[in-house]
């Protein structure tokens, strides 16, 4: 479009030439299951690469989760808060598998030259998913905090935050405010990540295409959101040693998702 074709435009044919960039289908209710055998097809055509991926991300992960150990407040909410940054660290996963669908070599060196490209519109929506974490750390560390009468979160030991943690009313806003938090962040990233990615989208046209994407196909993507916190959490469980072959498998599927969804 040109630039006099632009200022021609009105607020309304501008809106509607975004939103027919991006077209969102309808998919069956039990298209998550689909997405996974995509994701693991793909794991399977690099086998290294994903398993390079996955083992980067564990290690970051346990690492991290030592260094915090000593303040269970913040270890509960970095452990809870994977699920909020995940779409964003797989970005690498999303190229490989775009790479992948075309037919084009795997290549990590590619793949960050292509996400160079993109770092503007990923570093703001980067941003977006910074502060929802930070938000989340904060909140969840003071919640255990009043529990305990202590206002550090570093102050309080695990055996009084294991007493407290327990509280029906802690427990119920724990998973209240988590929920409606990760909801918020499914919701706004489900295919919003993939498709910077891929068409280096603005981030309100991305999360405006996951919006969408979300609301249309709502069974589907309640049942994809379960099997993505069901299986993250079996790999935090086994001390992240699950997320070697879950987070390129998720990350596979995420992008197979986000074809599977937006035109």
């Amino acid at each position: 479009m040109s630039i006099n074709a632009l200022e021609n435009t009105s607020p309304a044919e501008l809106a509607s030439a975004i939103d027919n960039e991006a077209q969102i289908r309808s998919v069956d209710a039990t298209a998550a299951v689909e997405w996974l055998r995509s994701g693991w097809q793909t794991f399977r055509a690099a086998p290294s690469i994903s398993l390079l991926y996955g083992t980067l991300f564990a290690l970051v992960c346990a690492g991290f989760s030592l260094l915090i150990m000593s303040s269970p407040g913040f270890t509960t909410a970095f452990l809870t808060g994977l699920l909020l940054v995940a779409p964003l660290i797989a970005c690498g996963l999303y190229v490989a598998a775009r790479q992948h669908a075309s037919g084009e070599r795997i290549s990590i060196t590619d793949s960050l030259v292509l996400l160079w490209s993109r770092r503007t519109n990923l570093s703001l929506f980067g941003l977006f998913l910074a502060l929802v974490m930070a938000a989340w750390v904060r909140f969840s560390s003071l919640l255990f905090a009043f529990k305990v009468n202590a206002f550090a979160p570093t102050s309080y030991s695990w055996e009084n935050f294991l007493s407290g943690s327990f509280d029906p009313v802690i427990v119920g806003f724990f998973v209240v405010i988590g929920a409606i938090l990760a909801s918020v962040v499914f919701i706004t990233s489900a295919v919003a990540i993939p498709m910077i990615v891929d068409r280096d989208a603005g981030p309100i046209t991305a999360i405006s295409a996951s919006y969408r994407a979300v609301m249309s196909n709502r069974l589907a993507m309640i049942l994809w959101a379960s099997i993505i916190v069901a299986l993250t959490t079996i790999g935090i469980l086994t001390w992240f040693v699950g997320m070697i072959v879950l987070f390129p498998l998720l990350g596979y599927a995420t992008w197979h998702s986000y074809r599977a969804l937006v035109d």
